[in-house]
C-alpha cells in the first residue's frame, strides 16, 4: 500500500485519506491542526483501508470504538476493475454493507473520515487482587459505570486485574495538555503509568513469557498519578517481527454488557481448567467496552432518510444500541500448539454464549460459528479463509 499512503487533507469536519495511510500517521497529521479521529487503538501501524472493512475496537470516549463508524465516503475498485464511490448521504445502506465485507467486495482506494477538535483525556491506573471471576467482574462493572471509558487486563492465573480508566479531562487539566509544557506527552505518549504498562509490562511480558502479575505489582507499587494527554498517546508503533521471533497475538470476541458477570466468571474457570489440563494458558485477557448505535446517531446528523432504523447489517457492533465488551485472550507465544487448541475451545464456548466473533480477528473459528453473507462477497476477491464462512 506504499503507493496509496497520502493524506489529501481536511475538508470541513472530515479528512480524506488514501487506503494505505497508517493510523498513527493520521493521528500525527491531525494533531498539528488540533484535530483527531475519535478512534485510537493501540496498533498504530494498521492502515485506514483495512480498518474501513474489518473489525477494529477501542475503548473510546465520546465516539465510536470502531473506525468504520467514522466513514462518510469510500472509493473502491470492484470486481470489474472499476472505481465505485459510496457515501453515507446518498448510499447509506450500501456503504454500511461494504464496511462489513472484510474486503471481499473490493479493494479500498480512498476514504473520508469524520474528525473533531482534540479532546484532552485523563488516564488513571488501578490494580486489584481478585479472588474469583465474580470478584473481577464486580470490579469491572463498577469501574465501567464510574468512568467515561475503560480498558482492562484480567490475569486469572495471578488473580490480578489491571484497570485503565479514561475520562474527559477537567478544564484546567485540558489547558495544561494544550500548553507547550506537555508537548512531550503529545509526542511520546502517556508518560508514567499507561505508557510504562503498555510497553514494559504487557508487551514485554507477553513476548517473553515472564510472570505478568509480578511485573504489574512491581509497576503499581510506584507512584502513578493520573495523567492528562490526547488520544494519540494510546496509539503505539511496534517493531517489525523477525522470522522465528515471539510476537503478541490475541483473539477477538464480542459479548453484550448484561453478560459481563457470568461470562467473566466462566472465563476465569475455563482458564484455570485449561491450565491444569495442559500446563499452559494465555497470559491474560484484554477487556474493552465499546458502545453500539453510533451509526444511527451519525446518520441522523447527516440527515439520512430513515436513519433511526439504519444500522450495520451484520458482524461486530451490529446489534441494537447498547454496550459491547470484548474479552480477548492474549499470548506472546502464538507458535505454541496449545494456543490454537485453547482458541478452538474458547471460540466454541464464546459462540455458545451468544458472542459475535470476528472473521478477521477471532482465532480458532470453524464454519458454522460465524457467517459472511454471500451478497457481501465477490468471487474475484474471495479468499479461502473467508470462503468457508460464506452463507
Amino acid at each position: 500500500m506504499s503507493g496509496l499512503n497520502q493524506i489529501k487533507g481536511v475538508e470541513s469536519s472530515c479528512v480524506r485519506v488514501q487506503a494505505g495511510v497508517k493510523l498513527a500517521d493520521l493521528h500525527d497529521y491531525l494533531a498539528k491542526q488540533d484535530l483527531e479521529v475519535s478512534f485510537s487503538p493501540e496498533i498504530g501501524d494498521a492502515t485506514v483501508g483495512s480498518l474501513v472493512v474489518c473489525t477494529s475496537k477501542d475503548s473510546s470516549i465520546d465516539g465510536p470504538g470502531y473506525l468504520s463508524a467514522l466513514v462518510t465516503d469510500v472509493t473502491y475498485v470492484d470486481e470489474d476493475g472499476c472505481l465505485v464511490s459510496l457515501s453515507l448521504a446518498k448510499d447509506p445502506s450500501a456503504l454500511l454493507a461494504f464496511t462489513c465485507s472484510y474486503g471481499m467486495m473490493g479493494i479500498v482506494v480512498e476514504a473520508v473520515l469524520e474528525v473533531r477538535r482534540r479532546i484532552a483525556i485523563t488516564t488513571s491506573g488501578y490494580a486489584f487482587m481478585t479472588r474469583s471471576g465474580e470478584d473481577a467482574a464486580a470490579h469491572l462493572a463498577q469501574a465501567q459505570q464510574q468512568h467515561d471509558a475503560l480498558f482492562a487486563i484480567l490475569v486469572p492465573g495471578k488473580q490480578h486485574l489491571y484497570v485503565e480508566a479514561r475520562d474527559k479531562a477537567s478544564k484546567s487539566a485540558a489547558r495544561l495538555a494544550r500548553s507547550a509544557a506537555l508537548s512531550a506527552v503529545r509526542t511520546l505518549g502517556v508518560n508514567g503509568f499507561v505508557k510504562a504498562f503498555m510497553q514494559r509490562t504487557k508487551y514485554n511480558c507477553f513476548l517473553r513469557g515472564t510472570p505478568m502479575g509480578k511485573k504489574m505489582a512491581k509497576l503499581l507499587a510506584k507512584d502513578n498519578p493520573p495523567t492528562t494527554h490526547y488520544r494519540r498517546a494510546f496509539v503505539n508503533r511496534y517493531p517489525a517481527v523477525e522470522p522465528g521471533s515471539r510476537r503478541l497475538d490475541f483473539s477477538f470476541v464480542e459479548f453484550d454488557l448484561p453478560q459481563l458477570q457470568s461470562v467473566v466468571a466462566e472465563c476465569w474457570e475455563r482458564h484455570c481448567e485449561f491450565k491444569q489440563r495442559t500446563g499452559w494458558a494465555p497470559s491474560g485477557y484484554g477487556v474493552y467496552f465499546v458502545p453500539r448505535g453510533w451509526t444511527q446517531q451519525r446518520a441522523l446528523q447527516h440527515n439520512v432518510s430513515g436513519a433511526k432504523a439504519l444500522a450495520k447489517p451484520c458482524g461486530n457492533f451490529s446489534g441494537p444500541p447498547g454496550v459491547s465488551f470484548m474479552l480477548d485472550p492474549i499470548t506472546g507465544d502464538c507458535d505454541d500448539p496449545r494456543w490454537l487448541q485453547f482458541n478452538l475451545e474458547y471460540s466454541a464456548w464464546a459462540v455458545s454464549r451468544g458472542a459475535t466473533p470476528s472473521l478477521s480477528q477471532s482465532k480458532g473459528l470453524l464454519p458454522g460459528q460465524a457467517g459472511l453473507p454471500q451478497q457481501l462477497t465477490r468471487s474475484r476477491f474471495l479468499t479461502p479463509h473467508y470462503a468457508q464462512f460464506v452463507e
